[in-house]
Parts: C-alpha cells; sequence; structure tokens
C-alpha cells in the first residue's frame, strides 16, 4: 500500500509538473493576445467609435468678435472621433476672422473641442475722411467703423503705398512715450516719410519716417522742455523747434 501511494503521488506531482510547464508555455502568448486585443479595442474606441466622438466647442478669448462666428468659421467635426480631428486645420480657419489675431484649438476629452481666441486690439484709428479703421499694433487693419472711437489716436493716411504707411504710423505711435501718446489728438501722414503729430495743443511735430522712432522720441521728450508751435524731430540728431516762446 505504502508504494502504490508513494507512486500514485508522484504521478500527481509529475501532472502538475507537466501542467505548469505548459502554461509557462503558453503564459507569454496569452499575455501578448491579450495586449493585441486591449489595443485593437483602444484603438477602435478612440478612432472609430462614437464614445470620444465630438459634441460641442467651447470657446474662450473672444470680446468684440461673437462666439457664434467662431463656432460657425471653426467647422468643428461634430460626430467625428475626437482624436482624428485637425487641430491645426481648424485653427487655420479660426485666424481668417479679420478680428482674431491668433487661435488656439485643444482636445477636451472626453468629447470636446476647445478654441483659445486672442482678438486683435486697436492701437490707432485710421481714416481717409471717409471712413474708420480699426488697426492693430502690428499694422493691420481688422475693422471699419462708421464713427471715431473713444481713446485712439485717430490717423489721417492719403495717398499711394497706404499699407505701408499705416505700419509706419503704428510703429511711431508704439514708440511714444504713454504721456506724451495721450496729448496726440491725430497723426497725418501722407506717405511713410512724411508723418506728423497733432497734439490736442495745436501743436505739431514732424517726425518725418518712422526710422529711429525711439531715438526721435527721446529728442522730443527733451525738446519739449521748451515751448513751442512745431517740433522737428525728423532729423533727430539736427532736431528743430519753430515758434519758441521766449
Amino acid at each position: 500500500m505504502s508504494q502504490s501511494t508513494d507512486l500514485a503521488r508522484a504521478q500527481q506531482r509529475f501532472a502538475r509538473r507537466q501542467r505548469l510547464v505548459r502554461w509557462k508555455g503558453w503564459l507569454p502568448w496569452a499575455i501578448g493576445g491579450l495586449v493585441v486585443v486591449l489595443a485593437g479595442l483602444t484603438v477602435w474606441i478612440f478612432y472609430f467609435s462614437s464614445l470620444l466622438a465630438v459634441t460641442g466647442v467651447q470657446v474662450t478669448g473672444t470680446d468684440t468678435v461673437p462666439e457664434a462666428t467662431i463656432v460657425e468659421v471653426a467647422g468643428a467635426p461634430i460626430g467625428t472621433p475626437l482624436a482624428k480631428v485637425d487641430l491645426s486645420a481648424i485653427a487655420d480657419r479660426v485666424r481668417t476672422v479679420p478680428a482674431v489675431a491668433d487661435a488656439q484649438v485643444t482636445r477636451a476629452w472626453p468629447n470636446r473641442l476647445e478654441i483659445v481666441v486672442t482678438e486683435r486690439v486697436p492701437v490707432v484709428v485710421v481714416t481717409d475722411g471717409k471712413k474708420f479703421e480699426l488697426v492693430d499694433a502690428t499694422g493691420v487693419s481688422f475693422k471699419s467703423v462708421p464713427t471715431r472711437p473713444d481713446g485712439l489716436p485717430e490717423a489721417l493716411v492719403v495717398g499711394a503705398r497706404r499699407d505701408v504707411t499705416i505700419r509706419s504710423v503704428v510703429t511711431v505711435s508704439a514708440a511714444l512715450p504713454v504721456a506724451l501718446r495721450a496729448q496726440v489728438a491725430s497723426i497725418s501722414a501722407a506717405s511713410p516719410d512724411s508723418i506728423t503729430l497733432n497734439l490736442g495743443s495745436g501743436v505739431k511735430v514732424v517726425w518725418g519716417s518712422s526710422d529711429d522712432s525711439a531715438r526721435k522720441a527721446e529728442v522730443l521728450s527733451v525738446l519739449m522742455k521748451r515751448q513751442a508751435r512745431t517740433y522737428d524731430v525728423s532729423a533727430p540728431d539736427l532736431p528743430v523747434t519753430k515758434g519758441e516762446k521766449k
């Protein structure tokens, strides 16, 4: 009995070892198969199913541009899996809105797109005597308005090369110290090389071109310690005053 019992136990131990060996041999294949299945399921969920599809758009950063306009221009592909959406294409479309300086589009899992808009900020209002155009710091005219808005210097721009002249005017305005810019009632420019500042007190500043605007602003700040009717800083190394009060 003892020998037969020992034999049976030995056979059982051998059978268990065989099963363990077989299981160890199949385990990598089982794990690999599970990984493949999970990977396929993940790809299907993210790229082909409606579980993570676009259902809406969130817009932030707008002030003057209606959100509805951004959503319409963005043309977000509602119902398309979020992972397959071309974010760059949407951002490029939003940037075509004249008042938009930049746009960033990101995925907001599980089902939405987020569009962050940076609007253009007007620094000067340009007119030809008939209409008023809001112009930002890059010289881009992005909106026409029927009346002159408060708080912005007005630039009367006429003649050829209008776009170049507008950019020159913006460069000059940006170079002015804040206190001096607040005194500017209007800016006249018949060309990029003939810019004149008209101060609210009736004083004129002959600026010339936008070249060396930072230097001209420094010279003008010193020159205006003298009371005069006209300051000419078009040649900043040889500034001139006219109508100076004694």
